[in-house]
């Protein structure tokens, strides 16, 4: 009777290259191309006014304030489509130089997180639109927020100083701060001046400027009338008529250093 013969353990040497091309798998190209992901753009948490967002990575520390200037990766879309309208990647601005609903949702994030922000229209670009945002269009934004830096706070002029006690025929109110025995200016002369712009209300400082040279015949004409109440050296202070649009009332603080004569235009 024959012995049979033994099985031969298959060793890497008897492993040839066909049987190592039958364990190749199949080629990218030869398999289904994955279909991209569309775009979330719904969000799970409503604010009351009515801007709702998505925490997709939480941040830490403290939050931007509507006086913060950001440092963000962004990515806006079309809530309708998902059409992607604008993007940047460390853009710096400030928090309150954007829509609302965006500026809402910046001062909900902490440095190092990552927020989906849905931003109805009313607080987008809202009927009007722009570019290549249509009307009443809903937005969804995808918001990395790298860092912000805190502006100090607005300066705030005292209540006693807001206000003026006496008013001309063309309804502008003043107050003489400082009176001062100089030269007034006229039609043909530039005034040189330190004035301060504040809210009538609040008091906040809006804008503040030093030896700014302004031309009479360049300047609004309620502010030439209060020019030419002036002396050089003197301070008044000026509360401006309301306004027919409907804009905050701004009063101002002016200093007048020096009148000067207006430089004449080239030809």
């Amino acid at each position: 009777m024959k012995s049979s013969k033994p099985k031969r353990a298959i060793t890497a040497a008897a492993i040839t290259p066909a049987l190592l091309l039958a364990f190749v798998p199949a080629p990218a190209a030869a398999q289904a191309a994955a279909k991209p992901q569309p775009p979330i753009l719904n969000c799970n948490v409503k604010t009351p006014e009515g801007l709702s967002y998505t925490v997709i990575r939480p941040g830490k520390g403290e939050r931007p304030n509507a006086e913060s200037k950001v440092t963000v990766n962004y990515k806006g879309m079309l809530t309708a489509d998902g059409t992607e309208f604008d993007s940047g990647q460390a853009a710096q601005f400030p928090v309150g130089g954007v829509i609302p609903g965006f500026a809402q949702g910046l001062q909900i994030m902490q440095a190092g997180g990552s927020y989906r922000l849905c931003i109805p229209a009313a607080l987008g670009y809202g009927p009007a639109g722009t570019g290549p945002i249509p009307a009443n269009a809903d937005l969804v934004f995808e918001v990395d927020l790298l860092s912000f830096n805190n502006l100090p706070p607005k300066s705030v002029i005292p209540v006693a100083e807001r206000t003026c006690s006496q008013t001309t025929a063309s309804g502008l109110g003043f107050e003489i701060v400082k009176a001062a025995a100089g030269r007034k200016p006229a039609d043909g002369d530039m005034a040189l001046v330190d004035f301060t712009i504040f809210d009538a209300n609040t008091g906040t400082v809006e804008q503040k400027r030093e030896w700014e040279k302004i031309p009479l015949s360049q300047a609004s004409p309620i502010f030439i009338e209060s020019l030419k109440m002036m002396t050089t050296g003197s301070t008044y202070r000026f509360c401006m008529p309301k306004t027919a649009d409907g804009s905050p009332e701004s009063n101002i603080t002016v200093t007048l250093i020096d009148v000067r004569p207006a430089p004449t235009a080239e030809n």
